[in-house]
């Protein structure tokens, strides 16, 4: 077959099909033929439950885009003027002699159309044509590496299901010496920089050098991005002090490096549906950027939330009545200024800050927004060289590990230590901190905290010597509490910190509030900063049996914050002297009972079915 016939050099003429879609002899002949044309020409690709079609171009480099044109199984009604590259019908006709003849036509002619919507839909119905097609998990417009480091240029990588696009580069290894010790200013951070990454980011007011790291960390992403997804990573969330001092601008740079484009800002202003219809939109365009810019008040996006860190995106185009399923190989990337995120969103983000002190428009970059933007995408390739090129000077080294604090392993340890190893150490070490500024729930808990140490609330305090991450386990399996605190004691704490409101009508009604909160805020950290000391705590809880549950405030560093008042002979400001009646024992030492309210004989209750048997 001619590479004419296969629709390389232009479209291969179907016969026996009419525009109407009714076919003229046999159907299955006509069939074959145009599903010998899709597969060979090495342009169509499977893509978790989507077909993708290469546009602009029957090879990988260059400027082609992958264009969604199946979904689900169903065809798309754009989908017969793509494959138009490929494959088309032809249909002769006769100009009639008499009533209706067409004087400017001859005897015969033919009429070339795009195929029509419903034979396409017969083809991909077809067994064991989307089989027959080639498996691409990712669609990538940059060279990247592979899960075990390998490094995949343009083309298609059949062992690891991989379509590299775009235009060919190395990774760029500087001959430069890494520089090391500690990032104690934001220029001490970009002097450690690759020259072309440097310029992209040092005119950002960043508020610290972690930002910076951070930034960075991000923009890892992009090279890294197949051996991220099975193991999930995070999204991308800029804060800035103010308005229009450039946090926009800082996440279009990431998006130009993930895309090559400049990502259309989405909104969740309209709801979860018109949400999931712009995330689809910007996949079925061949985007892998996700955009939420400028989010103010409350976010808390189910949607949102499941699909971030999910190691598979899959939402519902309510415009295509289908829903796409894929790799989550999307970058994510949300701006704000004083939004109030859920937990789970911030738990779920890098955290970079700017900051500006003075009226914003009176910054200035060393380039333009535009300028900017122009010289990420004019150099992205050169500039992902060099990102590429701290990886493999990792590689090369040994691959030392420098694991960042981070719920993603692999992306902690992998990222992490790229960025350690090239002299840029405490990638995420700011995270604690944006958790308690930004977390409604850490602020509750400091509330909840502050009101049982301040002497009036002693028998719901728990000490703890060791570990606080263990105290709720510490806590089902010691002595049973001799005055337990149950839901109905914490009422009027709770109601004082302002977690639960005071409108329930009824005790009952109460409880119930109270167990429903304190349930949601089981084994949630917290840290407290008394002085110059910090207290770390949590809420723990046991089963009493009988559908009771008993709750207390586990606390790891109080006995530190009073010893260091009494030495300081701030007596009027120390704790009360009879503290120890309300110790239990530390964690780590059950045999070590004080007199306290959680201090008992030893002896459980016998709990009833909806508890379970005891734990320990």
């Amino acid at each position: 077959m001619t590479a004419l016939e296969r629709g390389y050099s232009r479209p291969r003429l179907i016969s026996n099909v009419t525009a109407s879609g009714q076919f003229i002899g046999d159907a299955d002949e006509t069939l074959h033929r145009m599903m010998e044309s899709l597969r060979d020409s090495g342009r169509l690709y499977r893509q978790g439950n989507t077909l993708i079609f290469l546009q602009g171009g029957n090879s990988p480099g260059g400027g082609c885009s992958p264009t969604p044109i199946v979904v689900d199984g169903v065809v798309s009604k754009i989908a017969p003027a793509i494959v138009r590259n490929v494959v088309m019908c032809r249909e002769l006709r006769s100009n009639p002699s008499g009533k209706g003849k067409k004087v400017d036509q001859p005897i015969e002619y033919e009429l070339q159309f795009a195929v029509p919507q419903s034979v396409l839909q017969q083809v991909v119905a077809t067994d064991g044509f989307v089989d027959q097609l080639p498996m691409a998990q990712y669609i990538i417009n940059h060279p990247v590496f592979d899960k075990d480091f390998n490094w995949l240029d343009v083309g298609y990588h059949r062992t690891q299901q991989i379509l590299v696009c775009g235009e060919s580069f190395e990774p760029a290894i500087l001959d430069s010496p890494i520089l090391s010790g500690p990032v104690r200013t934001v220029l001490d951070a970009l002097d450690r920089l690759p020259p072309l990454t440097r310029r992209m980011v040092e005119g950002f007011y960043w508020a610290g050098p972690v930002d910076v790291i951070n930034m960075i960390g991000a923009a890892l992403m992009t090279p890294l991005m197949p051996m991220l997804v099975e193991d999930k990573h995070p999204g991308v969330m800029a804060w800035a002090n103010k308005p229009s001092i450039g946090k926009t601008l800082a996440c279009q740079c990431l998006a130009i490096l993930k895309d090559g484009e400049s990502s259309a800002p989405s909104s969740v202003e309209n709801g979860a549906r018109e949400l999931e219809n712009q995330i689809v939109s910007e996949m079925n365009d061949g985007r892998t950027v996700i955009f939420l810019d400028n989010l103010k008040g409350k976010l808390d996006e189910p949607v949102l939330e499941s699909n971030m860190t999910s190691s598979q995106v899959s939402i519902r185009g309510f415009h295509i009545q289908r829903k796409v399923r894929r790799p989550n190989d999307l970058l994510w990337l949300i701006t704000t200024n004083d939004a109030v995120p859920s937990d789970d969103l911030l738990s779920r983000c890098i955290h970079i800050h700017l900051h500006y002190e003075g009226e914003p428009d009176s910054r200035a970059f060393a380039m333009s927004d535009g300028e900017l933007a122009n010289y990420v995408r004019d150099n992205r390739a050169d500039i992902l060289a060099e990102l590429a090129g701290m990886v493999v000077r990792w590689l090369d080294a040994g691959c030392s590990l420098a694991p960042a604090p981070c719920r993603f392993t692999v992306f902690g340890q992998v990222v992490g230590s790229v960025l350690t190893y090239n002299g840029l150490p405490g990638f995420l070490s700011n995270t604690r901190e944006e958790v308690r500024q930004h977390s409604t729930t850490h602020q509750q808990l400091v509330a909840i905290t502050e009101r049982l140490l301040d002497g009036r609330n002693r028998s719901f305090v728990w000490e703890v010597d060791g570990d606080i991450d263990a105290a709720d386990e510490a806590f089902k399996r010691g002595p049973r509490p001799e005055n337990p605190q149950e839901q109905k004691d914490w009422v009027h704490i709770l109601t004082s910190a302002g977690v639960i409101t005071a409108a329930s009508s009824t005790p009952e009604k109460q409880k119930t509030a109270a167990t429903q909160y304190l349930n949601s805020i089981v084994n949630v950290p917290v840290d407290v900063d008394v002085g110059e000391h910090t207290i770390q705590a949590k809420i723990v809880s046991r089963s009493l049996g009988r559908r009771r549950v008993a709750y207390a405030l586990a606390v790891k560093g109080l006995s530190a914050v009073m010893a260091s008042d009494e030495g300081d002979g701030g007596a009027a400001d120390a704790q009360p002297a009879d503290l120890g009646a309300a110790i239990s024992p530390a964690v780590g030492d059950h045999a070590a009972v004080l007199s306290s309210p959680y201090a008992g004989d030893g002896e459980e209750e016998q709990e009833d079915d909806l508890w379970g048997p005891t734990s320990g």
